[in-house]
C-alpha cells in the first residue's frame, strides 16, 4: 500500500485561495458601486432655449454657458457664474427637482425656468442626444453636450 502524505496547511490556503478569494472580491466591489439607472436622462446637458408659456418669449441659450450634469441622483446646474446641486426623482414622464442646502441663486433658477427651490417638470421628450421639459409656466430644451 502506498501512503501519501499531504501537508494539510497547504489544501487548506489553496481551498481558501480559490473559494473564498472570489466571494470576498465579489462582495467587496458589489458593496462599493451604487446603480445609476438614469438611462439616457444620465450625462451633461447644454441648455438650448427655455420658452415662457403664456407669453411670446423664448429666450435662445444656444451662445450661452448654461449646464446640467446628471449622475445617479444628483443634477448640478451652471450658469452665469453660478453652480448649484440637486436630488431628482425621474420616473416615466415625470421629473421631481429639488434644490439641496442652501437657497439657490434666484438668477440661476431662473435661467433654468424655475420658478422656487422645487419644481415639477413634465418629459416631453427624452433621447440620448435630446431632452425636453416642461412646467406649467416654461419649456427647456437640452442638448446632450
Amino acid at each position: 500500500s502506498v501512503i501519501i502524505e499531504t501537508d494539510t496547511t497547504a489544501v487548506i490556503g489553496i481551498a481558501a485561495v480559490v473559494y473564498l478569494f472570489p466571494l470576498v472580491l465579489f462582495f467587496a466591489l458589489s458593496s462599493c458601486q451604487k446603480a445609476d439607472d438614469n438611462g439616457d436622462l444620465g450625462g451633461y446637458w447644454k441648455l438650448m432655449q427655455v420658452e415662457y408659456l403664456g407669453t411670446d418669449s423664448i429666450v435662445n441659450h444656444k451662445e450661452n454657458s448654461h449646464f446640467m450634469a446628471v449622475q445617479l441622483d444628483l443634477m448640478q446646474f451652471t450658469a452665469l457664474g453660478v453652480s448649484h446641486y440637486a436630488r431628482f426623482v425621474h420616473k416615466g414622464d415625470s421629473l421631481n427637482i429639488s434644490m439641496i442646502g442652501a437657497d439657490a441663486p434666484k438668477k440661476l433658477l431662473s435661467a433654468f425656468g424655475f420658478n422656487g427651490q422645487e419644481q415639477h417638470f413634465y418629459v416631453n421628450k427624452l433621447t440620448d442626444k435630446r431632452l425636453i421639459i416642461e412646467s406649467f409656466s416654461s419649456k427647456l430644451t437640452f442638448k446632450k453636450f
